[in-house]
């Protein structure tokens, strides 16, 4: 376990060194991490398995990756570990990396992005279940950084597949798919340019989404709804 999770590390360092670039602007706004393509390695939790994902970043020199992992079955109980380390360079790419799923637990793997200042500014995870056959993927395939507040978010179920809008327009689809069965945070509800109602979802973006509220469903009060 604890070899598996330095080895994480060691990857990590050496893609700041394959992907290493010139220092861009270094706004807060431009630090992600995000996590996608979470697949079984084998298919077969007999015996256990392992979830393979793909993750990109964008990490400016002088921040704080921060890495855990988390293991859990009946019979191991609960096994963690955890690392932290400063990027000398700054590093901007893509690379992957597997987590362990026991054969009647789960595999649990975070990773976030701490400024100078300590404000966490990005973080996503991977998790899956060897006793559902699950893989949960909290951000999907766009960028994650902090949630909101629960006071100021309610789950919400996609319906149907739908493109992420930057606007609560039609006519600004981005590239972005929530499927239909994920859960995403909603946000707020507005009447959109066609107007029918929207709903602001967060996306794990740099920015908030919109989605038609025919797509979704609710599991209670909408912020800001009237």
């Amino acid at each position: 376990m604890k070899r598996i999770f330095v080895r994480l590390a060691v990857a990590v360092l050496l893609v700041a060194t394959v992907f290493s670039v010139a220092p861009k602007a270094s706004a807060d706004s431009e630090v992600f991490i995000e996590i996608y393509n979470g697949e079984w390695v084998f298919g077969d939790c007999s015996t256990g398995d392992y979830i393979f994902f793909d993750y990109n970043f964008y990490v400016p020199a002088g921040y704080t990756v921060r890495e855990a992992i988390e293991i859990t079955s009946p019979e191991i109980g609960v096994v963690t570990d955890s690392a932290e380390y400063v990027m000398s360079n700054t590093i901007s790419g893509s690379d992957w990396w597997y987590v362990p799923v026991p054969a009647n637990g789960s595999g649990k793997y975070f990773m976030s992005v701490v400024a100078p200042n300590g404000v966490v500014l990005s973080s996503t995870s991977a998790e899956a279940s060897c006793v559902t056959g699950q893989i949960f993927l909290p951000y999907g395939d766009v960028y994650g950084i902090n949630e909101p507040a629960a006071s100021a978010r309610v789950m919400g179920t996609v319906l149907a597949d739908t493109p992420v809008y930057a606007e609560a327009n039609p006519t600004t689809a981005l590239a972005p798919v929530l499927k239909a069965g994920q859960t995403w945070f909603i946000v707020g509800e507005v009447t959109g340019t066609d107007g029918a109602q929207w709903y602001k979802v967060f996306v794990g973006g740099k920015n908030t989404g919109y989605v038609p509220a025919s797509t979704m469903t609710p599991q209670g009060p909408v912020p800001g709804a009237k």
